[in-house]
């Protein structure tokens, strides 16, 4: 019976690991709040970043920006959420850090516990069962009756504590085998890869950073479709850029466009991956039939494949 309560005894080893243990669990939860987190925020990021793009480089957005209330208080409420962006990634990026951080120490307690229980005890975290006699530590007892001109001797024991707990783990290092070595060194290199693989999925891009490009070219060519199927419902004739309401030039980060009488013409700022600068998306309208007019619109992608990827579905944008 006496053997089975010793068993079942917690001796210090075992409150360290259990220690450990927690300290792992509330990494854990750091690192699945900070997981939320990120996502939320890589939604948020999108959101403004759509949402400034459409008043900003977009005719009807400004449009609206400048002549609807609600335009206007959607735009100050973006403004504000970009301002506030940076501050939420460097906490989420402390949260991240500390979570590993927490990793690390509850796996140094659970390998080496009798060396982290003297840690804690050093920093006070722990004390001894009274009785307990350990080699270089002052004990609770000890420090407590020492007299004003003994608390010198008191630290003075604490800080030989600290250097022979330093000491002994030096002596662990030293003793551990080659194989524990190479293992230690691919669980760290582990720990980077998944530090860095989890960080870089978080980002939200379909095409590896190109979704911005693909909107851009999308709402603007949509915008010229829709206006000039409008436009030939109402006159059956070819609209122009003032009869489309619509400026003959506009520039936006990736883009210049460019409305003539029958012709809409998007060409790239900017390389984009392996899509070069200069490379053109346009969509010539004219008409066909006569006594019954038709619409007809012939989308011209260009010819590239390394630019496919930007809007692959093009030549059937506005078809529906």
């Amino acid at each position: 019976m006496a053997t089975v309560q010793n068993k079942l005894a917690f001796t210090p080893v075992r409150t360290v690991r259990l220690i450990s243990s927690l300290i792992a669990l509330f990494g854990m939860f750091l690192f699945a709040i900070e997981r939320v987190l990120n996502a939320v925020s890589v939604m948020a990021h999108n959101a403004v970043q759509m949402g400034l793009g459409r008043y900003t480089n977009s005719f009807t957005g400004r449009f609206a920006a400048s002549n609807f209330s609600d335009d206007k208080k959607l735009l100050a409420v973006l403004n504000q959420v970009k301002e506030l962006l940076p501050t939420a990634d460097l906490g989420l990026l402390i949260l991240f850090i500390l979570s590993i951080v927490l990793f690390i120490v509850a796996a140094f307690g659970i390998a080496f516990p009798k060396q982290f229980g003297h840690i804690l005890v050093a920093l006070k975290l722990l004390k001894w069962q009274e009785g307990t006699v350990v080699e270089g530590l002052a004990s609770d007892a000890e420090c407590a009756n020492a007299a004003n001109g003994e608390s010198c001797a008191c630290c003075k024991k604490v800080a030989e504590s600290l250097k022979n707990v330093w000491n002994k783990i030096a002596a662990v290092l030293k003793k551990v085998q080659p194989k524990y070595w190479i293992f230690i060194g691919c669980s760290l290199v582990f720990v980077l890869v998944l530090v860095f693989g989890v960080r870089g999925c978080s980002a939200g891009s379909v095409f590896g950073g190109t979704q911005d490009v693909t909107d851009d070219l999308t709402e603007q060519t949509l915008f010229y479709i829709n206006a000039q199927k409008s436009f030939f419902a109402k006159n059956q004739a070819i609209g122009g850029p003032k009869s489309l309401q619509m400026p003959d030039s506009l520039s936006t980060e990736y883009f210049t466009y460019r409305v003539t009488g029958s012709r809409f013409v998007a060409t790239l700022n900017k390389d984009v991956k392996e899509c070069p600068a200069g490379t053109r998306w346009t969509v010539s309208s004219s008409t066909k039939g006569f006594f019954t007019l038709e619409l007809v619109l012939f989308r011209s992608a260009p010819k590239d494949t390394n630019c496919v990827f930007i809007q692959p579905d093009f030549k059937n944008l506005g078809r529906k």
